[in-house]
């Protein structure tokens, strides 16, 4: 049982807990699988799931989030699920995973769809459907969501130079004007009347933010934090497509901080409505806790630089299990990853990896229990997909185990030139 204090141990027992794989028993060829190992998702954790390209990563972090589906009626209302889907991939979980059903029958599991809803960029939506992807529904942002900083940040400029400090004016003077209903065309009609700015930085800027409407995630009514985060909803929000626009990660970062920020928020008021009913019995409406899950955690929280998700996200790691906002990372380069998210990770579970710096990124949060190098720990790993070595900072112990086969389809596999007969019955000519 990992993540759990002694005292919640007594208390709950194995309620609220994830079946995330068994435990691994000796090295290489006599490796044998034994007891199973569950990990705590009802109280706030910052957890990183790491390892090279194509150890399995993106699919044990699947795992996590089924986990949370299958939890009791009672426990599963207080949760909701937001994932952060940066490749395209998640969709797939709201079809049962039929092609391991011999496998999942070993663990004493059968393949079941994952009751899930689907966000897309407003502008995708056709795209998505024309392929025969089932969405459930939209997300936007209004232009007043974003602050000067974040226009800043996205579009690649600093606070200091010409082009920073344009906006910073531009956008205070449209909501001194228009208060909090604008657009972004208003925005642009500023820029070409404010002659304090020299034209071809007018022109660069009214360019910039041309290109911004065209990312199809502004509307004048924006994203409501209750409709993605329902009680005891698993939430998709798929931003794979931003490949295509110019500055793709930076919009992608801009996403994840406005979302951040509103959760964090609406969280904090949540927070306090709760403590006040546990004092006077008169329970208010609330969104529930909240888990957000990312892959290529490193590029929305980088060691060097900043994005536009950088300071919202370092909240959420740093003040987030207050108010009952838990993180999983996701990442193949861990020492790419601020080191803030690093050491406040709770729960660690890598893959297998092979680089020098990212083995050293985990030694140094983790040396302190450690009775053998990490390199090691990861070396005795049998060499199969899924094996991973597991770090309980709660326990301060290290467990080798083989993370479960999902009950959902997965679609993040590397493509094969030799086709397979389709499981559904297809006839694949």
């Amino acid at each position: 049982m990992l993540g759990k204090d002694e005292s919640d141990l007594k208390k709950y027992g194995d309620k609220g807990t994830a079946l995330i794989g068994r435990h691994i028993v000796g090295t290489g060829d006599d490796a044998h699988l034994t007891n199973y190992v569950h990990v705590d998702v009802t109280r706030p954790h910052v957890i990183l799931v790491c390892g090279k390209r194509g150890t399995g990563k993106s699919y044990s972090a699947g795992t996590f989030v089924e986990e949370i589906a299958r939890l009791p009626d009672d426990i599963r209302k207080n949760l909701a699920v937001l994932m952060i889907d940066t490749m395209g991939i998640y969709w797939s979980m709201k079809t049962p995973n039929e092609r391991d059903a011999e496998l999942l029958k070993t663990w004493g599991l059968k393949p079941e769809a994952l009751d899930a809803k689907l966000f897309v960029p407003q502008a995708f939506k056709k795209e998505y459907e024309d392929s025969g992807v089932d969405v459930d529904s939209t997300f936007s942002f209004s232009p007043t969501d974003l602050t000067a900083t974040d226009w800043i940040i996205t579009f690649g400029f600093s606070p200091i130079d010409e082009h920073g400090i344009a906006i910073e004016r531009i956008i205070k003077k449209v909501r001194k004007n228009m208060g909090n209903k604008y657009r972004i065309d208003d925005i642009i009609e500023e820029i070409n009347a404010d002659e304090r700015t020299d034209k071809k930085i007018r022109d660069s800027l009214a360019n910039r933010f041309s290109a911004a409407e065209e990312w199809g995630i502004f509307s004048e009514e924006g994203l409501s934090v209750e409709d993605l985060l329902a009680p005891g909803q698993i939430s998709i929000l798929d931003i794979s497509h931003f490949t295509r626009t110019s500055g793709a990660w930076s919009v992608r970062s801009l996403v994840v901080g406005l979302l951040s920020s509103k959760i964090f928020q609406e969280r904090l008021m949540a927070r306090k409505k709760e403590e006040y009913g546990l004092m006077t019995g008169a329970m208010k409406k609330t969104i529930p806790m909240v888990w957000i899950m990312m892959d290529e955690a490193h590029q929305f929280l980088p060691a060097e630089g900043e994005t536009a998700a950088s300071g919202a996200l370092l909240t959420l790691v740093k003040e987030g299990r207050e108010p009952g906002i838990s993180l999983l990372f996701i990442t193949q380069m861990p020492n790419k990853l601020h080191p803030d998210a690093l050491s406040q990770s709770d729960l660690i579970m890598s893959h297998r990896l092979t680089s020098a710096k990212d083995i050293n990124a985990l030694s140094s949060i983790m040396q302190t229990y450690m009775l053998g190098d990490i390199q090691d720990y990861i070396n005795d790993l049998p060499r199969m997909k899924g094996a991973a070595i597991m770090l309980d900072d709660n326990s301060e112990r290290i467990y080798p185990i083989q993370a479960r086969p999902r009950l959902s389809w997965h679609a993040g596999g590397s493509p094969c030139a030799i086709k397979e007969k389709g499981l559904l019955g297809d006839d694949d000519e």
